[in-house]
Formats: C-alpha cells, structure tokens, sequence
C-alpha cells in the first residue's frame, strides 16, 4: 500500500475544523476520517498483481547515445486501472523516464516509451517493475513489484568512428594508386604496365617485355593478410584521467578505428587486453562481425589498479607470431615506464616485427608547466602578488612527467621501436594515419 500528495491536502483541508473545536478532539476525529478515507480507497483499487508486464529491450546499447524501449502493461481484467509504472534500473543508464502514469482501459495492453542514455559501458541488470493502482479517489494506491530480471550490453561510445570513411576512401586510393606504389617488406606483386621515363630499371619484368616487344615494369600494392596486433593497456596506466574520460577510453577508441581500419584493408586483426595477466585474446576475424566482436569484449573491460605484466605480454606474443607483424601498444609512458619492462619487451620484439608504442598525452600537462611563465620576475610586488605555491608545485610536477614521457620517446627508437603522441581527441585518427603511411611505404 502506498499514499499519494492528495491525502497530505485532505489531512490539510481539517486545519479550520481543528481551529474552531478543541484541538485534540477535532484532529484526532480528522485525522480518523482521513484515515478511514484512505483505507476505503486503497481496498477499492484494482490490485495490480493481475498485469502483466514485458520490456521489450535493445540487444546492445552505445555509452552516451540515446536509444529507445518500450515497457508494455496487459490488463486482461474487466476494470479501468490508473497507475503509476516505474521501471528500476542503474543510474549509470539514466532510464528516463523513471516514473510514468498511464489510465490502463480493462482488457488492452498499453504501451509505454522510456530510453536510454548510458553513461558507462559494461553488462548492467535490472530491477522490478514496480506498479501502484489507485483508488478512485486517487489517495491511496496498492503496490506490487513485478521482478522482470533483464541485462542489457553497453558498448564503448567510438566516437572515432567519424574518422573512418575519410581514412578508408585514402586507403582504397593507395591500393589502386599502383603506378606510384613503391616496392617494400610489405608489398606484393599487383600487375604489369608499360615502362615510363622515371620508373626503377630493376622493376622491368624482362621476359614479359621481350614477348610484348616493348618495356613493361611491374607494379606493386600492399600486401594483404598481415598480421595487425592491437595491445590495450588495462592496468593502472589506465586509469589516469586525461580530460573528461579515463585514458582506457582513448585507448579503446583508437583500438576500434585501428582494427576497422586494417580490417577493411584485408590484413588480420588481433586485439588483446592485459594487465598483470592476459585479458583477452581476439583471434582473426575479417569479417562484418570483428568491430561488434571487438566492442563486445571491450565493453566489460574494466581498470585494474596493478602493475602491467609486460614479460608476459612478450612471452604470447613472441610465442604466437610466426609472420613479421605490426604490434601497436596502447599505453602511457609515465611512471618509469622505461624500467617496467616495456623497453626489455620492444628489444625483444623490434628485432622480428614492426612495434609502435601509442602513448595518449594529458593536454593539461603543457598548461600547468607553463604556470610559472606568468609570474613577473622584474617586478617583486607584482610577482609576490601573483606568486602561488601550489601552482609552483603543480609547475614542477607536470615538467617532470613531460621529462619522463621525452625521456621514453628518445629511448625507443634506440630499441627499434616507434612512439606515437597524442592527446586523447587525436590519437584514434593519427594511429590511422601511422597504419595507412606504413601501408603506403610497404613497410607491413
């Protein structure tokens, strides 16, 4: 049972009554009425254990984009229900609305529209559907919560999804580019053409040209089927926040548009998640399924505060790839990153593959180490005023990180790898401009 708003304006409407009697008698007489009212009303409500509820729910949803349900009642009675209908579900999915009424006409079914707005990715599950029928009077109603257990999959926003039709069009323009394409490690034979001023002696095809009495050349694209492995950096690395969202975000965003991206291109696609241990593993897929595969296992993925197990990332990787492969790692390059085992792991690997590391820069960084430039140093009274511990501190601290991300960035080279910044907003597009210019200089 449940009381409405209507039943406090009732109870109001006795202040006069309780004003002109004796105080006590004339509100405990009220307060009985009232009371009596209340209770005539809830008996005389349709009892909502009759209805029958269904949701009818989206099979995956995209975090931050609204997208629409239904919630149906059936009254299969032969009496008029007015309800009020909540639908309980996580705050991170912001259901709204969360409370609806609606007049239930006797043997009908209603329908009612809600959506969703999640604000966090993951597997989330509901609650009851709680119904309340009131009276005629509308001052008491009965309640009953209908546990309709569901879940619904959240998957990551890719906002850098906006990026792809511009880098597929470049990508299928380099393909068919073959006149210009230059031959490379990763390169195939695509066809023959006739010889031009300019072209490579060496790539004259001799026999094909003394049958066709004329020079022909042989013209290259990039090699398909290669092998593109996408490490995602899960551990606490992950957890730093750079602008509005975690760095795991920018990292999954630039994981999609990679792996849509090279799998377009016809090259396998690998995508693993680790922290101190081996999350996941996707296995090759080039098919219209490997970006709902990817965003699927990425949905669930979580930070964890421990330390990345670098040795064993080596260790699968080194075991599993037999091909000369491109290796991206997707990480953050603070903290002493060239004595966690990261460089130990490119040596190893730069040796047999192509490995580029894609750190994801905190665009505050640059804005705090230049804090102290607006002291006035000249002027001792105008600098004392605008003199900030705090932003002298926040000044070093910031200078040092940026010192630790150079430090990495001089490092890696020397090992035969490739480092990649960028802040958040730029990473997904200039880690798909790296792979189309790898592509284009046949160097995978």
């Amino acid at each position: 049972m449940a009381v409405s708003k209507r039943l406090a304006f009732l109870i109001a409407l006795g202040i006069p009554l309780v004003l002109l009697t004796h105080w006590k008698t004339g509100a405990l007489f009220w307060l009985l009425v009232c009371l009596l009212v209340w209770l005539f009303d809830v008996i005389a409500a349709p009892s909502p254990r009759h209805l029958a509820i269904t949701r009818s729910l989206p099979h995956t949803l995209r975090q931050r984009a609204e997208t629409p349900y239904t919630v149906s009642v059936k009254n299969p009675t032969k009496r008029k229900y007015h309800a009020q209908i909540r639908d309980a579900w996580p705050p991170s999915l912001q259901a709204l609305p969360r409370q609806q009424r609606a007049t239930l006409d006797a043997q009908s079914t209603t329908t009612l529209q809600a959506s969703f707005t999640p604000q966090r990715k993951g597997t989330l599950h509901s609650d009851a559907v709680t119904v309340r029928s009131y009276g005629p009077l509308g001052l008491g109603a009965r309640q009953f919560s209908a546990p309709i257990v569901q879940q619904v999959q959240v998957l990551p926003e890719f906002r850098s999804a906006k990026y792809l039709p511009s880098r597929l069009k470049t990508l299928r323009r380099l393909e068919g580019n073959s006149l210009v394409m230059q031959r490379g490690q990763g390169s195939e034979f695509d066809s023959l053409r006739e010889y031009v001023p300019g072209d490579d002696v060496r790539d004259i095809e001799w026999h094909s040209s003394a049958r066709l009495r004329t020079p022909v050349v042989k013209t290259w694209r990039p090699e398909r089927d290669r092998n593109v492995i996408i490490c995602l950096d899960s551990s606490r690395s992950a957890a730093v926040r750079l602008e509005k969202y975690p760095r795991l975000d920018a990292s999954m965003e630039a994981a999609l548009l990679l792996g849509a991206l090279a799998g377009s291109a016809g090259d396998r696609v690998h995508l693993i998640a680790f922290d101190n241990q081996i999350r996941f593993h996707i296995q090759p897929d080039r098919g219209a399924g490997l970006i709902t595969e990817m965003a699927q296992a990425l949905a669930d993925l979580q930070v964890s505060l421990t330390e990345a197990n670098w040795s064993g990332l080596s260790h699968t990787l080194l075991s599993g790839l037999r091909q000369r492969s491109l290796v991206v790692i997707l990480t953050g390059l603070e903290g002493g990153a060239e004595r966690s085992g990261l460089m130990p792991m490119i040596e190893a690997l730069s040796s047999r593959h192509h490995v580029l590391v894609a750190n994801s820069l905190d665009p505050e960084l640059e804005r705090l180490a230049l804090l102290p430039s607006k002291w006035n140093l000249n002027d001792a009274k105008q600098s004392l005023g605008r003199f900030n511990p705090r932003d002298a501190f926040l000044a070093a601290a910031a200078m040092a990180e940026l010192n630790e991300h150079e430090e990495a960035g001089n490092l890696l080279p020397l090992l035969g790898g490739h480092i990649l910044n960028a802040t958040p907003e730029n990473l997904p597009p200039n880690l798909a401009d790296a792979y189309i210019s790898l592509k284009r200089r046949g160097q995978i």
